[in-house]
């Protein structure tokens, strides 16, 4: 990949339904070229595909991460394991059989539960348990259903549920088609969709695989001192502004542990990063991590929701049931 491919993910990234021709703008290139390059990062496996679904703060529901070491010996199957779950979202496997294992939950009540199938399925000895904060300012986009959340939302209706389930394998599906599909005008579908976009109450996400383009996908582990204000470090590594992309993951019940992942193909800056993070007056130790594979799962009860009709009239949706009034 050259640097016009990873501004071009980036912007995937950040917006997946990004039109050609504000690519082709950002970019400095035609929408033939933007087109082309899509096609070769897909095909090289570096973009794995543009998903859609019911968002994670309109659900309510409660991302979290459990990582450690895995003593299996055969990661693949574990990984096909992991997916027997109906929470498990996607695996990261990194350096020392080091699995992030991000999950999505209806309820706090069920961690406990799905904390221990991942520590039996994954071989993990003894796994961190990590609950997402979710809008604590340091990330410019959602990742893993972590962003700006609304005090309430609007029910989705029958057609946006069509609508959502029209774009779930691919979200940058025409609104055209989705029109066609569903029998009503374009017009209204669009109404619709923007409406959800503008909610909140949809998410699209474009999983990448930056190892299959030459590029190096990594994890930082960042522990503070004793009262060391994480908002604020986190804001500082980001404002380094060294890597393509990035962005800083906190726990809501880990106040003294930061994840600040980010991608790069220059060596020297990944070490530069590990130096000065190192030299922080409020971080305590810094461990790296390289991710080399990661599975992506679209088949968890989230996904399911939309093919299940939520909504339709007469019923309650179980989504509104399940969302917090803050």
């Amino acid at each position: 990949m050259d640097d016009t491919d990873r501004k071009l993910l980036v912007l995937i990234t950040q917006n997946p339904r990004i039109h050609y021709r504000e690519l082709a703008k950002g970019l400095g290139i035609s929408r033939q070229a933007v087109h082309h390059r899509l096609q070769v990062l897909t095909k090289m496996g570096v973009v794995k595909g543009i998903y859609a679904g019911v968002s994670v703060s309109y659900l309510d529901a409660v991302p979290v991460a459990i990582s450690g070491t895995s003593r299996s010996t055969c990661i693949d199957t574990t990984l096909d394991n992991l997916g027997q779950s109906e929470f498990t979202r996607r695996v990261l496997v990194a350096g020392g059989n080091y699995l992030y294992v991000v999950g999505f939950l209806r309820e706090i009540s069920e961690l406990d539960g799905y904390a221990d199938f991942v520590r039996r399925v994954a071989e993990m000895h003894d796994p961190m348990v990590g609950i997402y904060c979710l809008d604590d300012g340091l990330m410019s986009y959602s990742v893993d259903g972590a962003g700006k959340r609304r005090p309430s939302y609007r029910a989705l209706t029958p057609l946006d549920f069509k609508v959502i389930a029209g774009l779930k394998d691919d979200a940058r599906k025409p609104v055209a088609d989705i029109a066609k599909a569903t029998g009503v005008s374009t017009k209204t579908v669009r109404r619709h969709l923007d409406a959800m976009i503008s909610d909140g109450s949809i998410e699209f996400n474009a999983p990448m695989d930056l190892e299959s383009g030459g590029d190096l996908f990594l994890i930082m582990h960042v522990e503070l001192k004793d009262g060391a204000d994480k908002r604020a470090v986190g804001k500082r590594l980001l404002t380094w502004n060294y890597f393509h992309d990035q962005y800083v993951r906190t726990y809501s019940n880990l106040p003294g542990l930061l994840m600040w992942v980010f991608w790069s193909n220059d060596m020297n800056l990944i070490r530069r990063a590990l130096r000065e993070t190192g030299q922080d007056k409020e971080v305590r130790s810094v461990m790296l991590n390289f991710v080399y594979n990661e599975r992506v799962y679209l088949t968890t009860w989230r996904d399911k929701i939309p093919d299940a009709q939520l909504g339709k009239p007469g019923d309650q949706c179980q989504a509104d049931q399940r969302r917090r009034s803050g």
